[in-house]
């Protein structure tokens, strides 16, 4: 790996940010000051310090993005921004995905990384992780219709969701937890008993909940405690 990238990938700035400390001599490999941004090292083996301080390069990387309207989950949209312009260089170089996605119009608990198998693992209907969302609805709910949740309930497709477990809260505002995330598939399912999501907020994964002093649009690194909490 490039000496400056595996720099921006610790936290030191951005790669012109971290070419500007190895400018100024404060970057040292194994002792010796390196002179330039494109030192090839080992990350593995080699030691790396600025000033005093020894790097060590965080592999995996887990993050906790409270994701506001209007953004989506790609890497890369013509059309829309993406949550990804929210994040700051030295992390974006990480090779970054979300654990699943949130449409564009929902917001909430939204976690990135650059581990694909806990991805995996996470998103597999097969591990039954939790997923609770605040679900709000244009018409007053039929608490009689919505019973059918329990059982899984058909879409407009013939697929038969998992059971799901909800909690009214008022006669239009629901909590919701699925084992799954099919697309769409919690406006599909009120739209299977005549109703119509007009807020959608994802506020937990497994034990994971969203830090509620995150405003929308920011975000939290995860050490991977609190990122494998979801499978507990």
């Amino acid at each position: 790996m490039r000496l400056d990238r595996f720099l921006a990938h610790s936290g030191f700035g951005t790669r012109s940010e971290v070419k500007r400390l190895i400018k100024k001599g404060l970057v040292k490999v194994n002792g010796k000051q390196a002179k330039s941004p494109d030192l090839k090292i080992d990350e593995d083996k080699d030691v790396v310090q600025v000033g005093e301080e020894i790097v060590e390069l965080q592999k995996r990387v887990y993050i906790m993005m409270n994701k506001p309207q209007g953004y989506v989950c790609s890497n890369d949209d013509p059309l829309s921004p993406t949550i990804f312009s929210l994040i700051p260089e030295n992390l974006k170089y990480r090779n970054l995905h979300t654990v699943g996605r949130l449409d564009k119009d929902a917001e909430g608990l939204l976690i990135i990384t650059n581990n694909g198998e806990y991805t995996h693992k996470v998103i597999s209907p097969k591990k039954h992780i939790e997923k609770e969302y605040i679900v709000k609805l244009e018409k007053e709910l039929n608490r009689e219709k919505i019973k059918v949740f329990e059982d899984g309930v058909v879409l407009d497709d013939g697929y038969k969701t998992l059971p799901a477990k909800y909690t009214i809260l008022d006669d239009f505002t629901v909590s919701l937890t699925i084992y799954e995330g099919k697309y769409h598939q919690i406006k599909r399912m009120f739209e299977s008993i005549g109703n119509k999501v007009v807020y959608l907020k994802r506020v937990r994964i497994g034990r994971l909940k969203l830090d509620e002093n995150l405003n929308p649009g920011e975000y939290k690194v995860l050490d991977e405690l609190d990122a494998f909490s979801v499978f507990e």
